[in-house]
């Protein structure tokens, strides 16, 4: 978490914090539909280490921003909400 924080905003080709992208920074929703051309990302994976497009080599950090590649926007997060503490409300 720390590190995604410390991102200067800078440095992001569609800078949006942390903060601004996570409801709770304990948990991550992103769709897993890579903006550039659509494919599916890989999780866990890339420079990194959040996601990688082996389609065309988009990289995105652990919140789905774009910071290697071809993709011009970060990952989308769709509207969620936290119902409870174990219950995530998509859509």
């Amino acid at each position: 978490i720390a590190v995604e924080r410390s991102v200067p905003m800078d440095s992001l080709r569609d800078p949006e914090s942390d903060e601004d992208r996570t409801l709770n920074p304990e948990y991550v929703v992103v769709l897993a539909i890579c903006p550039h051309l659509g494919c599916v990302p890989l999780a866990d994976a890339g420079n990194y280490g959040g996601f990688f497009c082996p389609c065309h080599g988009s990289h995105y950090d652990t919140v789905g921003r774009i910071r290697q590649g071809p993709s011009p926007l970060n990952l989308e997060v769709p509207p969620y909400q936290f119902l409870d503490e174990n219950t995530v409300q998509i859509g």
